[in-house]
């Protein structure tokens, strides 16, 4: 009897041991993975599907990682890989990937060169580039140094984590992969980027003596063609212009800068506006309001025949960011962060265009509020409120961040509108030119694209404005997915987010012990109930 039961267990043993085998052989031909998360953040998105499955011609992808990496850039190599297949299983077969070790392809001398470390002027250790990392470096990759421990020792090793995206005779870099939460969409904008024919061109007029917005044209750069415009020239805004991006005060806009933008956006064109009637100087706070005499206020009075009138105070708001201000005290000066009312913080964003879903963190510094009026055949929808403790200051305006607020007679009577997007044939269109839809963004204020405000929730909205003009509607839905972690509910009692925390923590295992327990004391009932016959 033990000895049949010694060889049914030696069969099982065999069976698991021969499926596990099968599954792993059919693994090599497939690709197979369940997300059970709650917003499907390891899925691929539309964009992406759609984009490796309409390739005319073959996309490759090297990687590079250097082997045997510590934490966490080892779950980086991993999550690639896994985001390479789920690419690949998407595509119609004009896809594939690779994966590499820069370091398996040194040569002897490459070897050599390594060890032949010298130290220079500056005592930093220093050596020649090998003819591998020569190679590289030409295709935009360089190592970074990482902190591992090797032989019981914190040494500095530089590695590879980067990749490169080839399709036809063109290429583009991801020199190294941070942001796994940004991976999916950087990768899919650079394939998108490499594939099509023509890339989108957006024409920005600028108050040349404004302040800088250099690093938000360096992030709009990636997908799209940026041109300046200059009004005052001659003849009209070229064709060859897809979208518009209108930011200052209108100092630039020259005589008959309105009526240009109007031309163009009546030709089924696209526009974001974000317009300031307070010049602030972002250093000194020091300010000048533009006035409806002004030669530039045509363009306000081009948008209120649209429906939508900037009004001239500023909003301020409680639910507001905070500025860094250098303070002496006793000979010694230190940033203190001071809560400042006219930058905002917006609370009330949108969840149903695909602008604004998703984000939290936008900040509209020195912003006016927005005044709606219904037009026949152009739908407007707010993006942006402020809060309920938000007001309205008229002039004069008292900016001074170190402003005595306790000291100020103030009535919140928020929220009030600061941003909105627009849609449909404009108004006051003559009856005989044909009607084309036109696509419109407006923002109070073109201070949350200034390289002194531009935060990382900034930037996403500025980039969701443009591929809202340009109609990629695909890379909005990818910006708007994060790697949040997933909290418990915070209306939860304490005891019951306790009860949740430990049974995930202690339950989960207890169960499966309880099972095993289960199914063994079964098992051992069941063969006592034996009998030979």
């Amino acid at each position: 009897m033990k000895t049949k039961n010694t060889n049914n267990a030696i069969i099982f043993v065999i069976g698991i041991v021969a499926i596990a085998v099968l599954l792993n052989l059919v693994s090599l031909r497939g690709f197979f993975r369940i997300d059970l998360t709650h917003d499907r953040k390891f899925t691929l998105s539309e964009a992406s599907i759609e984009t490796v499955q309409k390739l005319n011609d073959t996309m490759t992808i090297s990687a590079y990682f250097t082997e045997s990496l510590p934490p966490p850039y080892a779950q980086h190599s991993r999550y690639v890989h896994d985001l390479l297949e789920e690419y690949l299983a998407a595509s119609t077969g004009k896809f594939a990937f690779e994966f590499s070790d820069p370091t398996s392809a040194e040569t002897t001398e490459d070897k050599a060169m390594k060890k032949d470390v010298k130290r220079d002027i500056f005592g930093r250790m220093v050596r020649e580039p090998t003819s591998v990392e020569k190679e590289l470096g030409d295709l935009g990759l360089q190592p970074v140094e990482i902190r591992v421990i090797e032989d019981d020792e914190q040494q500095t090793k530089r590695a590879y984590m980067g990749l490169v995206i080839r399709y036809q005779d063109k290429h583009e870099v991801i020199p190294v992969v941070q942001d796994l939460a940004d991976l999916e969409k950087n990768l899919t904008s650079l394939m998108r980027k490499l594939v099509r024919d023509r890339m989108p061109k957006l024409g920005l007029i600028k108050d040349q003596r404004g302040p800088s917005i250099e690093r938000i044209k360096q992030g709009l750069s990636e997908n799209a063609s940026l041109e300046s415009v200059d009004l005052n020239a001659e003849g009209a805004i070229s064709d060859d212009i897809d979208a518009l991006l209108v930011a200052g005060s209108g100092e630039h806009f020259g005589v008959h800068g309105a009526e240009k933008i109007d031309a163009f956006l009546r030709k089924g064109k696209s526009a974001v506006i974000a317009l300031d009637r307070v010049n602030v100087d972002p250093k000194s706070f020091q300010h000048q309001m533009v006035g409806p005499r002004s030669p530039t206020h045509q363009i306000f009075d081009l948008l209120k025949s649209y429906g939508i009138e900037i009004d001239g105070g500023l909003v301020a708001d409680a639910a507001c960011a905070s500025l860094n201000m250098q303070e002496n005290r006793g000979g010694f000066s230190f940033s203190l962060p001071v809560k400042y009312p006219f930058v905002p913080e917006l609370l009330n964003l949108s969840f149903e265009s695909q602008v604004t879903k998703g984000l939290s963190g936008v900040i509209l510094p020195f912003a006016s509020a927005l005044k709606l009026s219904e037009q026949a055949g152009f739908k407007t929808e707010v993006l942006a409120h402020s809060s309920k403790v938000s007001w309205l200051e008229k002039e004069p305006f008292n900016l001074d961040p170190r402003r005595n607020w306790g000291e100020a007679n103030i009535e919140p009577d928020g929220p009030h509108v600061l941003m909105v997007q627009a849609r449909g044939i404009l108004p006051g269109k003559p009856a005989q030119e044909k009607a084309v839809e036109s696509r419109l963004i407006v923002v109070g204020t073109s201070a949350f694209m200034w390289d002194d405000f531009l935060s990382g929730p900034n930037q996403v909205l500025a980039l969701n404005m443009v591929d809202w003009m340009l109609a990629d509607s695909a890379l909005l839905a990818m910006r708007a997915r994060t790697f949040t972690d997933a909290p418990l509910n915070a209306e939860l009692s304490d005891g019951l987010r306790q009860a949740v925390k430990y049974g995930n923590i202690i339950g989960v295992p207890f169960l499966l012990v309880l099972y095993g327990l289960i199914r063994w004391r079964m098992r051992e009932a069941r063969r006592r109930s034996l009998r030979i016959a």
